[in-house]
């Protein structure tokens, strides 16, 4: 099944004619490639290009919503009441199995999941596979929530890129009954003071726009709402 990204909520906005020729060389360009699914990121102030997705077929599946918080000289949120028996830490080696398992089941809301093309089990595969990553050395940081037995029930990954001073929350996971507890709020700020030993001036964060929960948590944890874009499918016709 091939795939390709379309960013185009980075590209300079082109004119009313221009869109739909653009949308015409797309779909030209990808059945001569055979390529079985597209899918683009738009920005939701423009409306050309909104109503270009529309007549060219592309359906609305998410709304990407990113969150800011500047850590210089602003106090953290003080911790939630968190279970006594969950404690925070470090990824270590032997927590890769239950950090998988939690990835494949708590990300529902993403639009992997929404996008019934996407075969249920190719979704939950890319999850493990991204938190598999994160451990192994994409992310700089992995918080891991762990119970009394030292079992993991969350986590959170940490980017951290510091030409520009800049930290990014990757994959924030709490296993369904871990959940209510407090633990997120606990990984997030957890995440916060990383970051901000890490000499990071600004942290962001991306979750879908129908995840009200992870709103309000990034929102109490002192982010605010920086960027709104729309994700768009498009689903080409099996060929041969």
């Amino acid at each position: 099944m091939g795939h390709r990204v379309l960013p185009l909520s980075h590209r300079p906005r082109l004119p009313r004619n221009a869109e739909r020729r653009a949308g015409a060389q797309i779909d030209d360009w990808n059945c001569s490639h055979q390529i079985r699914g597209l899918y683009f990121l738009a920005r939701a102030d423009d409306t050309v290009t909104i109503k270009t997705a529309e007549k060219f077929g592309f359906a609305l599946v998410d709304i990407r919503v990113t969150f800011e918080c500047g850590l210089n000289n602003s106090p953290l949120p003080a911790p939630s009441d968190a279970s006594v028996s969950i404690s925070l830490r470090p990824f270590q080696a032997d927590d890769l199995g239950g950090l998988q398992t939690i990835a494949r089941t708590v990300h529902e809301d993403t639009r992997f999941f929404k996008d019934a093309n996407f075969p249920r089990q190719r979704a939950e595969d890319l999850y493990s596979t991204w938190i598999t990553a994160d451990t192994q050395g994409r992310a700089q940081h992995v918080w891991v929530a762990a119970s009394e037995t030292d079992q993991p029930v969350g986590y959170i990954s940490c980017y951290r890129d510091a030409a520009r001073r800049q930290g990014q929350i990757g994959l924030v996971g709490i296993g369904p009954k871990a959940r209510r507890r407090g633990i997120g709020k606990s990984l997030v700020l957890a995440a916060l003071r990383w970051f901000r030993s890490q000499d990071m001036d600004v942290v962001t964060v991306v979750t879908s726009g129908d995840n009200v929960a992870a709103q309000r948590l990034y929102q109490q944890c002192g982010f605010l709402s920086r960027d709104r874009q729309i994700w768009y499918h498009k689903w080409y016709p099996t060929l041969g």
